[in-house]
């Protein structure tokens, strides 16, 4: 009877190992496929792009000056195989910084091939920043552009803290030190000085609409009031030049470049982020396999904190922008 229960006992044993060992075998397994997967994936990109085409990049969201998008427009400007890029927007806008830098990149992108803007659903304030560096710009029309304007909000607390009897005392080096602050009411000075800081980066929008635009400075004025309009509407009031999508910047592209009829539109993604994500290699891995809204909502993180400042941003919501 005890050499039956000691059998029992190592039988379960066993079993308890064999379980573990084909749990390992099933991990290693999937990691393999999805390894081979990721490289699959960047070597079918990499080949793609050795041919000959048009290139799309495409920002959606807030725009914020994501680095790998920056790094993006640089590769395609070294890329001799890209033939001209069309840009893809459906933005809200975002940190006026942050649509100045993608502004620069295409900019110096469009000093060396053909660059030409698609608006998608919402093509709005910094989102509008970064179409103006195109040769010709489309937009659907039902589009939303426009809303040419900077904009800086804060929170006043003051009447909650009086409320709940909580004061915030503070000793500063100078009188707007840390202004505004949420916690010390009202200040004139201080709002004076953001006023001061709002007009110089407006004026610095308009003479960008100006200088890309077939209007004057005058004229550019007289549209950056804030308005936003259809693709339509923009299309009269010259803010965009046609109606149409990718499809039509393609062969806008291909007919006033003199480029083949038969070149690939090719979308260009930015590596996937991967600080994000746990476990080094595995986070690559991750990255392959997850849809491209979940990295997308990765690569927004943090997005409230790093709009602090001056946005150009149409609706711009308190807790988040």
């Amino acid at each position: 009877m005890a050499f039956d229960m000691d059998h029992l006992v190592e039988r379960r044993k066993l079993r308890r190992k064999l379980s573990v060992w084909r749990i390992v075998a099933v991990l290693a397994l999937i990691i393999l496929v999805a390894a081979a997967s990721l490289n699959f994936v960047v070597d079918e990109d990499s080949l793609s792009h050795k041919k000959s085409h048009i290139a799309k990049i495409v920002f959606s969201g807030t725009i914020i000056g994501q680095e790998r998008k920056l790094k993006l427009i640089r590769q395609l400007e070294k890329t001799d195989s890209v033939k001209g890029v069309i840009v893809s927007i459906n933005s809200p806008g975002g940190a006026t910084s942050g649509g100045e830098a993608i502004y620069n990149a295409l900019k110096q992108l469009a000093e060396k091939k053909p660059v030409v803007a698609s608006m998608d659903a919402l093509a709005a304030s910094a989102g509008y920043i970064i179409a103006l560096p195109a040769e010709r710009i489309f937009a659907r029309r039902t589009s939303i552009t426009g809303s040419i304007g900077v904009l800086f909000q804060y929170t006043d607390l003051t009447g909650l803290m009086d409320t709940v009897g909580v004061k915030m005392r503070s000793i500063k080096s100078a009188p707007l030190k840390a202004e505004p602050n949420p916690f010390s009411g009202q200040n004139p000075e201080a709002e004076a000085m953001i006023a001061r800081m709002i007009d110089d980066s407006f004026q610095w929008f308009v003479d960008l609409v100006a200088e890309n635009r077939p209007f004057d400075r005058e004229r550019a004025l007289e549209l950056a009031d804030g308005r936003i309009v259809t693709g339509g509407q923009a299309v009269d009031l010259q803010l965009v030049d046609e109606l149409g999508g990718p499809e039509e910047a393609k062969n806008w592209l291909i007919q006033n470049h003199n480029l083949d009829s038969n070149l690939q539109l090719i979308e260009w993604k930015p590596e996937p982020i991967t600080e994000s994500f746990p476990f080094g290699f595995a986070s690559k891995i991750a990255a392959s396999l997850l849809p491209q809204p979940i990295i997308d909502l990765f690569d927004q993180r943090n997005t409230a904190v790093q709009l602090d400042g001056l946005v150009s941003v149409w609706q711009a919501q308190k807790n988040e922008q």
